[in-house]
């Protein structure tokens, strides 16, 4: 029996290694079935099976399972094959970041920075830097090009993108070219525009549209590359094939202007129609343009509407700009309730600009609104820093509407205004340092503000500035250096200026006399509207100074003057009525003009004279032409300038024909009952004529 025991050791032994290995395969088939669900789901999701995938995932998420937490991220992220759901993405990302996988630490780092949470989003990217992955490395290099979650640290940036772009990543090549190109654009040493174009040169290749785009603007521009318009066009065309928006905005910019392809804005239109459907807020607002103008298509102006309205909603700065258009745009694209709208969007998304036209249209009543409503905005623009907001809230204080009406608070507000660069505002610190604050000290600065905003081409300011110095209101008279201010006025077409200017020049003061210069200047204020200057253009053509004398050319401008009011021209005007000069004699229009001119003499000689002349007149007329005169002068009210109602009223005039009888005489009308047979008797202390 003995020849047993062996057999039976060995027979243990082998059972031992049977039950071994059963533990074994048992342990295997165990490992295989942990590993086989997130195997199997990740292989679907790969196929792009991503609701089959679904299930799968989320038991192996659930299990810790790294690569399927990734893609059931990207899942939820995307919102393709289940509901979108980006808070329990980003932890799923972030569990597998924390399980070391590079590509969770990107996406996490990608959706941390859409929440705002940059310096999250950097310390992710850093771990997938430290890591080596590109993604990480183009992703920290963008933020720390704009100091975004850390401090702005271009040396590293730009290593960073290099790094990225020389593994491979085309995203970082984009970014290096756009980083090198603005560099070189802002003479920053760091920048080279020709490394830019070939960085967006192998983007390009790699298949990123923009990049292609970008390098069409180096081309168009001549930066780092030899300027050519036409490549530029052609490179635009394939980013835009491509579905480069901005490059089919640029290009359809191209066909409207001629730029390197032959102008045609039709292929404009539908570029920009393509850049707008692929939600492009500048080519939308462009596109409107065209509709509303109907260039390149048909005249559409609801059409027009209709994307401005979309590119405003979409966009903050759009609705800025639409603000514009809408509140202080030509008269034909004023829109009210559109203004309203987009001014609001624009002002509460931080455009000062867009406060100020809101708050200024509601308190001139042109858009709806109350005062109030409208002072409050414009004292946020103010304390926003909008210089024209300052201004405005000045001018509130010193007209006491809506505020407290303290000058101090005007003149700080000016002040700030003019700091700001605000001409007009420099103009008014001005007026208020010499007026409501006077002393020679604050005129001295009166003076200093004048100037600083003269220079800045103010008109206002180069005439108070011309008035202080003519007067000797600062020091002695300067007539020289009023000239000059003056001149910059009148140019800028202030009417006042015109006209003491034209004085000057008639007077020789500050520099030579010149009739012929003095009478250009009087007519341009004149044409304005100006009666002052109206009546000295009339006197200088009547006694042909500066010009060959023209009695009918003196009646017009005596004749607007008078009309306007102003009594010297209304005595000069009668005259032509009473001696039949150039036009009927006409008493009752003589005596009209006479009564008119004689209310207020002051002292005037003319005036004083023409009260004597209409006395002589007066008892001349019959009771019935007295009547006439005086319902005539109690109808009359002065003209308010309006050069059409003045171009009818010149037209009306029926002078006499040049054979009259006499130099300027004619006989007098028969049947006509308001002309004496005889020239009224006058005070023979008088000239012979009416005065």
């Amino acid at each position: 029996m003995p020849t047993h025991a062996p057999n039976i050791a060995k027979r243990r032994r082998i059972a031992g290694a049977i039950f071994c290995g059963l533990i074994l395969l048992g342990a295997f088939g165990l490992i295989a079935v942990c590993c086989g669900t997130p195997e199997r789901g990740a292989r679907l999701y790969d196929q792009g099976k991503g609701k089959e995938a679904l299930p799968l995932l989320e038991e192996a998420a659930a299990r810790g399972s790294a690569p399927s937490s990734y893609r059931l991220g990207l899942l939820l992220e995307s919102g393709r094959d289940a509901p979108r759901d980006l808070p329990r993405a980003l932890a799923l990302f972030t569990a597998a970041a924390k399980k070391n996988l590079v590509s969770g630490m990107v996406k996490a780092g990608d959706l941390l920075r859409e929440k705002g949470e940059d310096a999250a989003a950097v310390a992710w990217y850093r771990r997938a830097v430290d890591r080596g992955n590109p993604a990480g490395m183009a992703r920290l290099g963008e933020m720390l090009l704009a100091g975004r979650g850390a401090p702005v640290d271009t040396d590293k940036a730009l290593a960073l993108l290099r790094q990225a772009a020389a593994k491979g990543d085309r995203q970082a090549a984009m970014d290096l070219g756009q980083a090198l190109a603005a560099l070189s654009e802002a003479g920053d040493a760091r920048g080279d525009a020709a490394a830019a174009a070939r960085y967006f040169q192998a983007a390009g290749e790699a298949g990123e549209a923009a990049a292609i785009g970008r390098l069409a603007d180096l081309y168009a521009a001549g930066r780092g590359v030899p300027r050519d318009l036409g490549k530029a066009a052609d490179l635009r065309r394939r980013a835009a094939d491509a579905g480069d928006a901005p490059a089919a905005y640029a290009l359809g910019l191209a066909y409207l202007s001629g730029q390197g392809v032959t102008a045609y804005p039709l292929e404009a239109a539908r570029l920009f129609s393509k850049a707008a459907d692929a939600g492009y807020v500048p080519a939308m607002l462009r596109l409107a343009d065209m509709y509303y103008a109907g260039l390149g298509v048909f005249r559409d102006p609801d059409r027009a509407l209709a994307l401005s309205d979309k590119a405003g909603e979409a966009d903050d700065a759009a609705a800025g700009r639409l603000c514009r258009l809408f509140a202080a745009g030509s008269e034909d694209r004023r829109d009210a309730g559109r203004a309203v709208k987009f001014c609001d969007k624009a002002a509460k998304a931080g455009d000062a600009g867009a406060a100020t036209l809101l708050g200024l249209g509601m308190l001139r009543g042109r858009l709806p609104g109350d005062a109030a409503t409208g002072t409050r905005l414009l004292s946020q623009a103010a304390w926003a820093g909008d210089a024209e907001a300052m201004y405005a809230m000045a001018l509130l204080h010193l007209a006491q509407e809506g505020v407290a009406g303290n000058p101090a608070e005007a003149f700080r507000w000016c002040r700030l205004a003019a700091a700001a660069g605000l001409p007009e505002a420099k103009t008014l610190l001005a007026a208020l340092s010499e007026e409501e604050f006077p002393s020679a000290a604050n005129l001295a600065k009166a003076m200093d503000f004048y100037r600083e905003a003269a220079g800045a081409g103010d008109a206002e300011a180069g005439f108070a500035l011309g008035s202080l110095l003519s007067k000797g209101l600062a020091g002695p008279p300067d007539f020289s250096a009023a000239r000059k201010w003056y001149a910059m006025a009148a140019k800028a077409g202030d009417s006042r200026a015109q006209f003491n200017l034209g004085l000057m020049y008639l007077t020789g003061k500050g520099g030579p006399a010149d009739d012929a210069k003095a009478l250009t200047l009087m007519r341009e204020a004149a044409d304005q509207g100006d009666p002052h200057a109206r009546c000295n253009v009339a006197t200088m053509e009547l006694t042909g100074r500066g010009t060959t004398a023209d009695p009918r050319e003196a009646f017009r401008w005596y004749r607007l003057a008078a009309g306007q009011g102003f009594p010297q021209a209304q005595a000069m005007l009668a005259t032509f009525y009473y001696d039949g000069r150039v036009v009927p004699r006409d008493f009752e229009s003589a005596l009209f003009w006479l009564t008119l001119a004689s209310r207020d003499p002051s002292g005037d000689a003319l005036l004083i004279r023409a009260a004597k002349a209409k006395a002589a007149l007066t008892r001349r007329l019959t009771p019935e032409q007295l009547e006439r005169v005086r319902q005539r002068v109690a109808d009359f009210s002065p003209a308010v300038y309006d050069p059409n109602a003045e171009k009818a009223l010149l037209a009306s005039i029926k002078f006499l024909p040049p054979s009259a009888r006499g130099p300027g005489f004619s006989a007098a009308p028969k049947n006509a009952r308001n002309v004496a047979s005889e020239p009224p008797q006058v005070d023979k202390s008088e000239d012979k004529a009416l005065f």
